[in-house]
């Protein structure tokens, strides 16, 4: 339960006070660094990508995006990356799980959407975590997947959103997700 406790402080103190930082994006390697050089990321799969970031005491967040804030049908990708008060092991990483993935899944859209989990599994790294959930976003039927990733006292979530109309709807974690496999692959801690 300690690590439930922290990590819902950590999710406390993510509403409180933003910092003014930003990241880099370097537009001829394609990537996207973040202000404090903490990751880098490759540009997710976008016409003309953007990125905008908010910069809390205890998180970062990222949205990539295209145009001013437009969002379909490429869909809405976002990195939460979030600073925990205290390194926290694998085992309390997998026993916390649940909380964290509840917590993440009603919280992240709750002003904007509505989402519930269809699908989860751990994946071969007992540091990650990937689930699937249907629902709304800004009134739009959307699907949204998600992989979560343990770094030691940081917790990112690696996200995309994509409208139900799109071509192909995602309807089970295996399936081709429009480049979002490769875009979490790209994530790397500095």
């Amino acid at each position: 339960m300690r690590v439930a406790a922290i990590l819902s402080l950590a999710f406390f103190l993510m509403s409180c006070s933003t910092l003014n930082l930003s990241g880099t994006i370097d537009f001829k390697d394609e990537t996207y660094t973040s202000p404090n050089h903490e990751f880098i990321v490759d540009l997710p799969a976008l016409v003309h990508p953007n990125a905008k970031d908010i910069v809390y005491p205890n998180q970062l967040f990222v949205d990539f995006f295209i145009g001013s804030g437009y969002w379909t049908p490429q869909g809405l990708h976002t990195i939460q990356w979030v600073t925990l008060p205290k390194e926290i092991t694998t085992e309390q990483f997998q026993k916390a799980l649940p909380t964290i993935v509840n917590e993440h899944s009603h919280k992240r859209f709750s002003s904007i959407g509505e989402f519930n989990i269809i699908e989860q599994r751990n994946l071969p790294d007992p540091n990650s975590h990937k689930f699937l959930a249907k629902g709304t976003y800004q009134n739009v039927a959307s699907t949204w997947i998600c992989t979560i990733k343990l770094y030691k006292n940081r917790i990112a979530f690696i996200s995309k959103v994509l409208p139900l109309e799109n071509p192909k709807p995602i309807s089970k974690l295996d399936e081709n997700t429009d480049s979002y496999n490769q875009w979490v692959e790209s994530f790397r801690v500095l």
